[in-house]
């Protein structure tokens, strides 16, 4: 019974020992700014850019001229749109996740000024407030 007693005795400092002797588990969080953009809600399904390069060479002058022109094509927001993005003063596009789609047609239903300039096919000014994820939008609030 002695030589049991002992053995626990023993063991305990060993066990202890490895306890304490673990990493501290930490936890880590990541913050992402909620970040606000004023523009153009846009329909994000019809949005097309070309890209068109023409390429002229001149034997005689040893003189090489390249041409690129670039067209987006911006869509305007319809009652039946169903992916958007917006496009903001200083001319860049970002489109929304698709939980922020669904929550943006939605207020379409909604938001009676809005359903008036769809109607009338002009452009849907909007502040959106969100966090950017990659390239895209988590809509917090549009206004």
């Amino acid at each position: 019974m002695q030589l049991k007693s002992v053995a626990v005795l023993a063991m305990c400092p060993l066990f202890a020992g490895f306890l304490m002797a673990q990493q501290p588990q930490t936890q880590t969080t990541t913050t992402t700014t909620t970040t606000t953009w004023n523009g153009t809600l846009l329909d994000a399904g019809c949005r097309a850019t070309h890209t068109e390069t023409k390429e002229t060479k001149s034997d005689e002058n040893g003189t090489q001229t390249t041409t690129t022109r670039t067209t987006n094509t911006d869509c305007p927001v319809a009652t039946t749109t169903t992916s958007f993005g917006v496009l903001t003063s200083d001319g860049k596009y970002i489109r929304f996740d698709p939980s922020s789609n669904t929550r943006i047609v939605e207020m379409i239903k909604n938001n009676n000024k809005w359903n008036k300039e769809i109607s009338e096919h002009a452009p849907v000014t909007v502040r959106v407030v969100g966090k950017p994820n990659g390239e895209m939008i988590v809509l917090e609030s549009i206004e």
